[in-house]
């Protein structure tokens, strides 16, 4: 058996989201959920996590964040070194406020909104909030690495700053999951859905992660809802049962 790490995107973003990951978690399929605190919803959201499940912190600077770019932007302000050092650790460390704030305990791991965790300065930042934050018990960090093999966007999003990042997270003593599998266009049906996740089980190496972004509805105003929806009908169903057993796959916990 390998442990594999099921983790869904976005707890906050709106009430299908949040409803779809709270029935999830709540049936044992889910290893651990991010968290958009900046989002309007956060707070009732938070109300409703309780004491079990492994939550995390979604970092977020393109949808909700008062630093919010577009992602391109953002990406190329962070290729440049545009970004101001400070505001960024200051948002950092904030988005961790909110969640400790509203949670009562620190992130079980940190990932990031649209990957931008592993970008540059941002990354710096982040290690730095987390360090001097966290330094009895550090969160863990969700890493988007790729292998060859994997497809054309997730290698181009591990180019972004996965291996950088993976290497601040090692000289730190965070602990990784190294390699994200789950990214892909948001298109196809669910009989798609399924055959792709049953090749990230099938391909994802003992601790790596997957993400998924499950959703009980598509709600107005959500661009990739009505994917959000399908990878819930997978998700909820027989089938994820059968296909980590098919896989040789069980799910890993993240504390918190």
């Amino acid at each position: 058996m390998k442990t594999v790490y099921l983790t869904a995107d976005d707890y906050g973003y709106n009430a299908a989201v949040d409803d779809a990951i709270l029935a999830l978690m709540a049936d044992g399929r889910l290893s651990g959920a991010g968290c958009m605190t900046r989002a309007p919803g956060w707070p009732a959201a938070a109300s409703r996590i309780g004491t079990a499940g492994s939550f995390g912190l979604h970092l977020d600077f393109t949808e909700f964040s008062p630093l919010r770019r577009g992602l391109w932007p953002l990406i190329g302000a962070s290729l440049a070194h545009r970004l101001d050092s400070s505001a960024l650790r200051d948002e950092i460390a904030t988005q961790c406020a909110l969640f400790e704030d509203a949670t009562g305990r620190a992130p079980a791991y940190v990932d990031g909104h649209q990957h931008v965790h592993q970008l540059p300065q941002i990354r710096d930042a982040l290690v730095e909030v987390l360090v001097a934050r966290y330094a009895g018990r550090l969160p863990r960090l969700r890493i988007s690495g790729a292998r060859i093999g994997d497809g054309a966007k997730p290698l181009f999003i591990a180019a972004l700053g996965a291996a950088a990042l993976e290497r601040l997270a090692f000289a730190a003593h965070i602990r990784a999951m190294p390699r994200l599998l789950g990214a892909y266009g948001f298109d196809g049906d669910a009989t798609g859905y399924r055959q792709r996740l049953s090749g990230w089980l099938g391909n994802a190496a003992d601790g790596d992660a997957v993400m998924v972004h499950p959703a009980t509805q598509a709600l107005p105003g959500d661009p990739i809802g009505a994917a959000r929806v399908r990878e819930y009908s997978v998700l909820a169903s027989d089938t994820l049962p059968a296909l980590l057993a098919a896989n040789a796959v069980e799910l890993g916990s993240l504390g918190g």
